[in-house]
């Protein structure tokens, strides 16, 4: 896919073709009192987001509906879900073409931008090799942290009980821990990515994926950023804004 999509109006039905013939994993309501993923990205973004549509997908709370939106807009920004599974390629913030399962290595700049769970959370990724790398504590909005894996990986989340959940299905015993939105600007425009995840598994979990998310955009790679500190490459690396503290 390339980094610029269709207007918006013809979006929704461009987007309920393509994603009807891919893998989503349905996110469930949250329970009272917590936000569903339209009113965090409005928390997160402003404006008021609605649905793009929906389509069936593969729920792994027993007994709850099949239907999942395929994505939401609020005018400025559309974040389309991307696949959950049935792609064996991988994917980065330039091409979206495929599933959240596997990311190819490059710059990725992390920042938390909300959640509601009684953990704190950790974000890392499992390389291909098996080897897990955290890479903060992230139970801060707006803590932010630069990444630059060498190799393609798999996003992950650890919760305060020291239990880690994956973006691969298959390294959770078949259950999806993460869900995806490819985020676009006015203009049509890949800019970047929210992951969503659910920290908790099994029959006790209620699989709303909105126990943590993160907002993921290119950052500039190592060389660059050292410039960039050196005073050599224009403004220095800024620093990321504190908010409260996650629940």
């Amino acid at each position: 896919m390339d980094t610029t999509r269709f207007t918006l109006a013809g979006l929704a039905m461009i987007a309920a073709g393509a994603t009807a013939a891919q893998n989503l994993t349905v996110v469930n309501a949250p329970r009272a009192g917590e936000s569903n993923h339209a009113q965090m990205l409005a928390e997160a973004f402003g404006g008021s987001f609605s649905s793009l549509g929906q389509v069936e997908g593969i729920n792994a709370h027993a007994g709850g509906s099949n239907l999942t939106d395929i994505g939401y807009t609020n005018g400025s920004f559309t974040f389309s879900r991307i696949a959950d599974s049935g792609s064996a390629g991988v994917i980065n913030l330039k091409n979206v073409s495929g599933s959240d399962e596997s990311w190819s290595g490059g710059s990725y700049r992390a920042e938390a931008i909300g959640g509601y769970s009684r953990h704190s959370h950790m974000l890392g990724y499992m390389t291909e090799g098996g080897e897990f790398q955290t890479i903060h504590a992230t139970g801060i909005m707006g803590e932010n942290s630069s990444i630059h894996p060498n190799q393609a990986f798999t996003w992950a989340v650890q919760n305060g009980n020291g239990q880690t959940y994956y973006g691969d299905n298959t390294m959770n015993g078949g259950t999806d821990h993460m869900v995806s939105y490819a985020m676009y600007d006015a203009s049509n425009k890949l800019i970047g990515a929210v992951l969503f995840f659910e920290d908790w598994h099994g029959s006790a979990s209620d699989y709303d994926y909105n126990d943590f998310a993160v907002l993921l955009t290119l950052a500039p790679a190592p060389q660059a950023a050292l410039l960039g500190v050196l005073g050599l490459g224009g403004v220095g690396l800024a620093t990321g804004r504190r908010r409260s503290q996650i629940a």
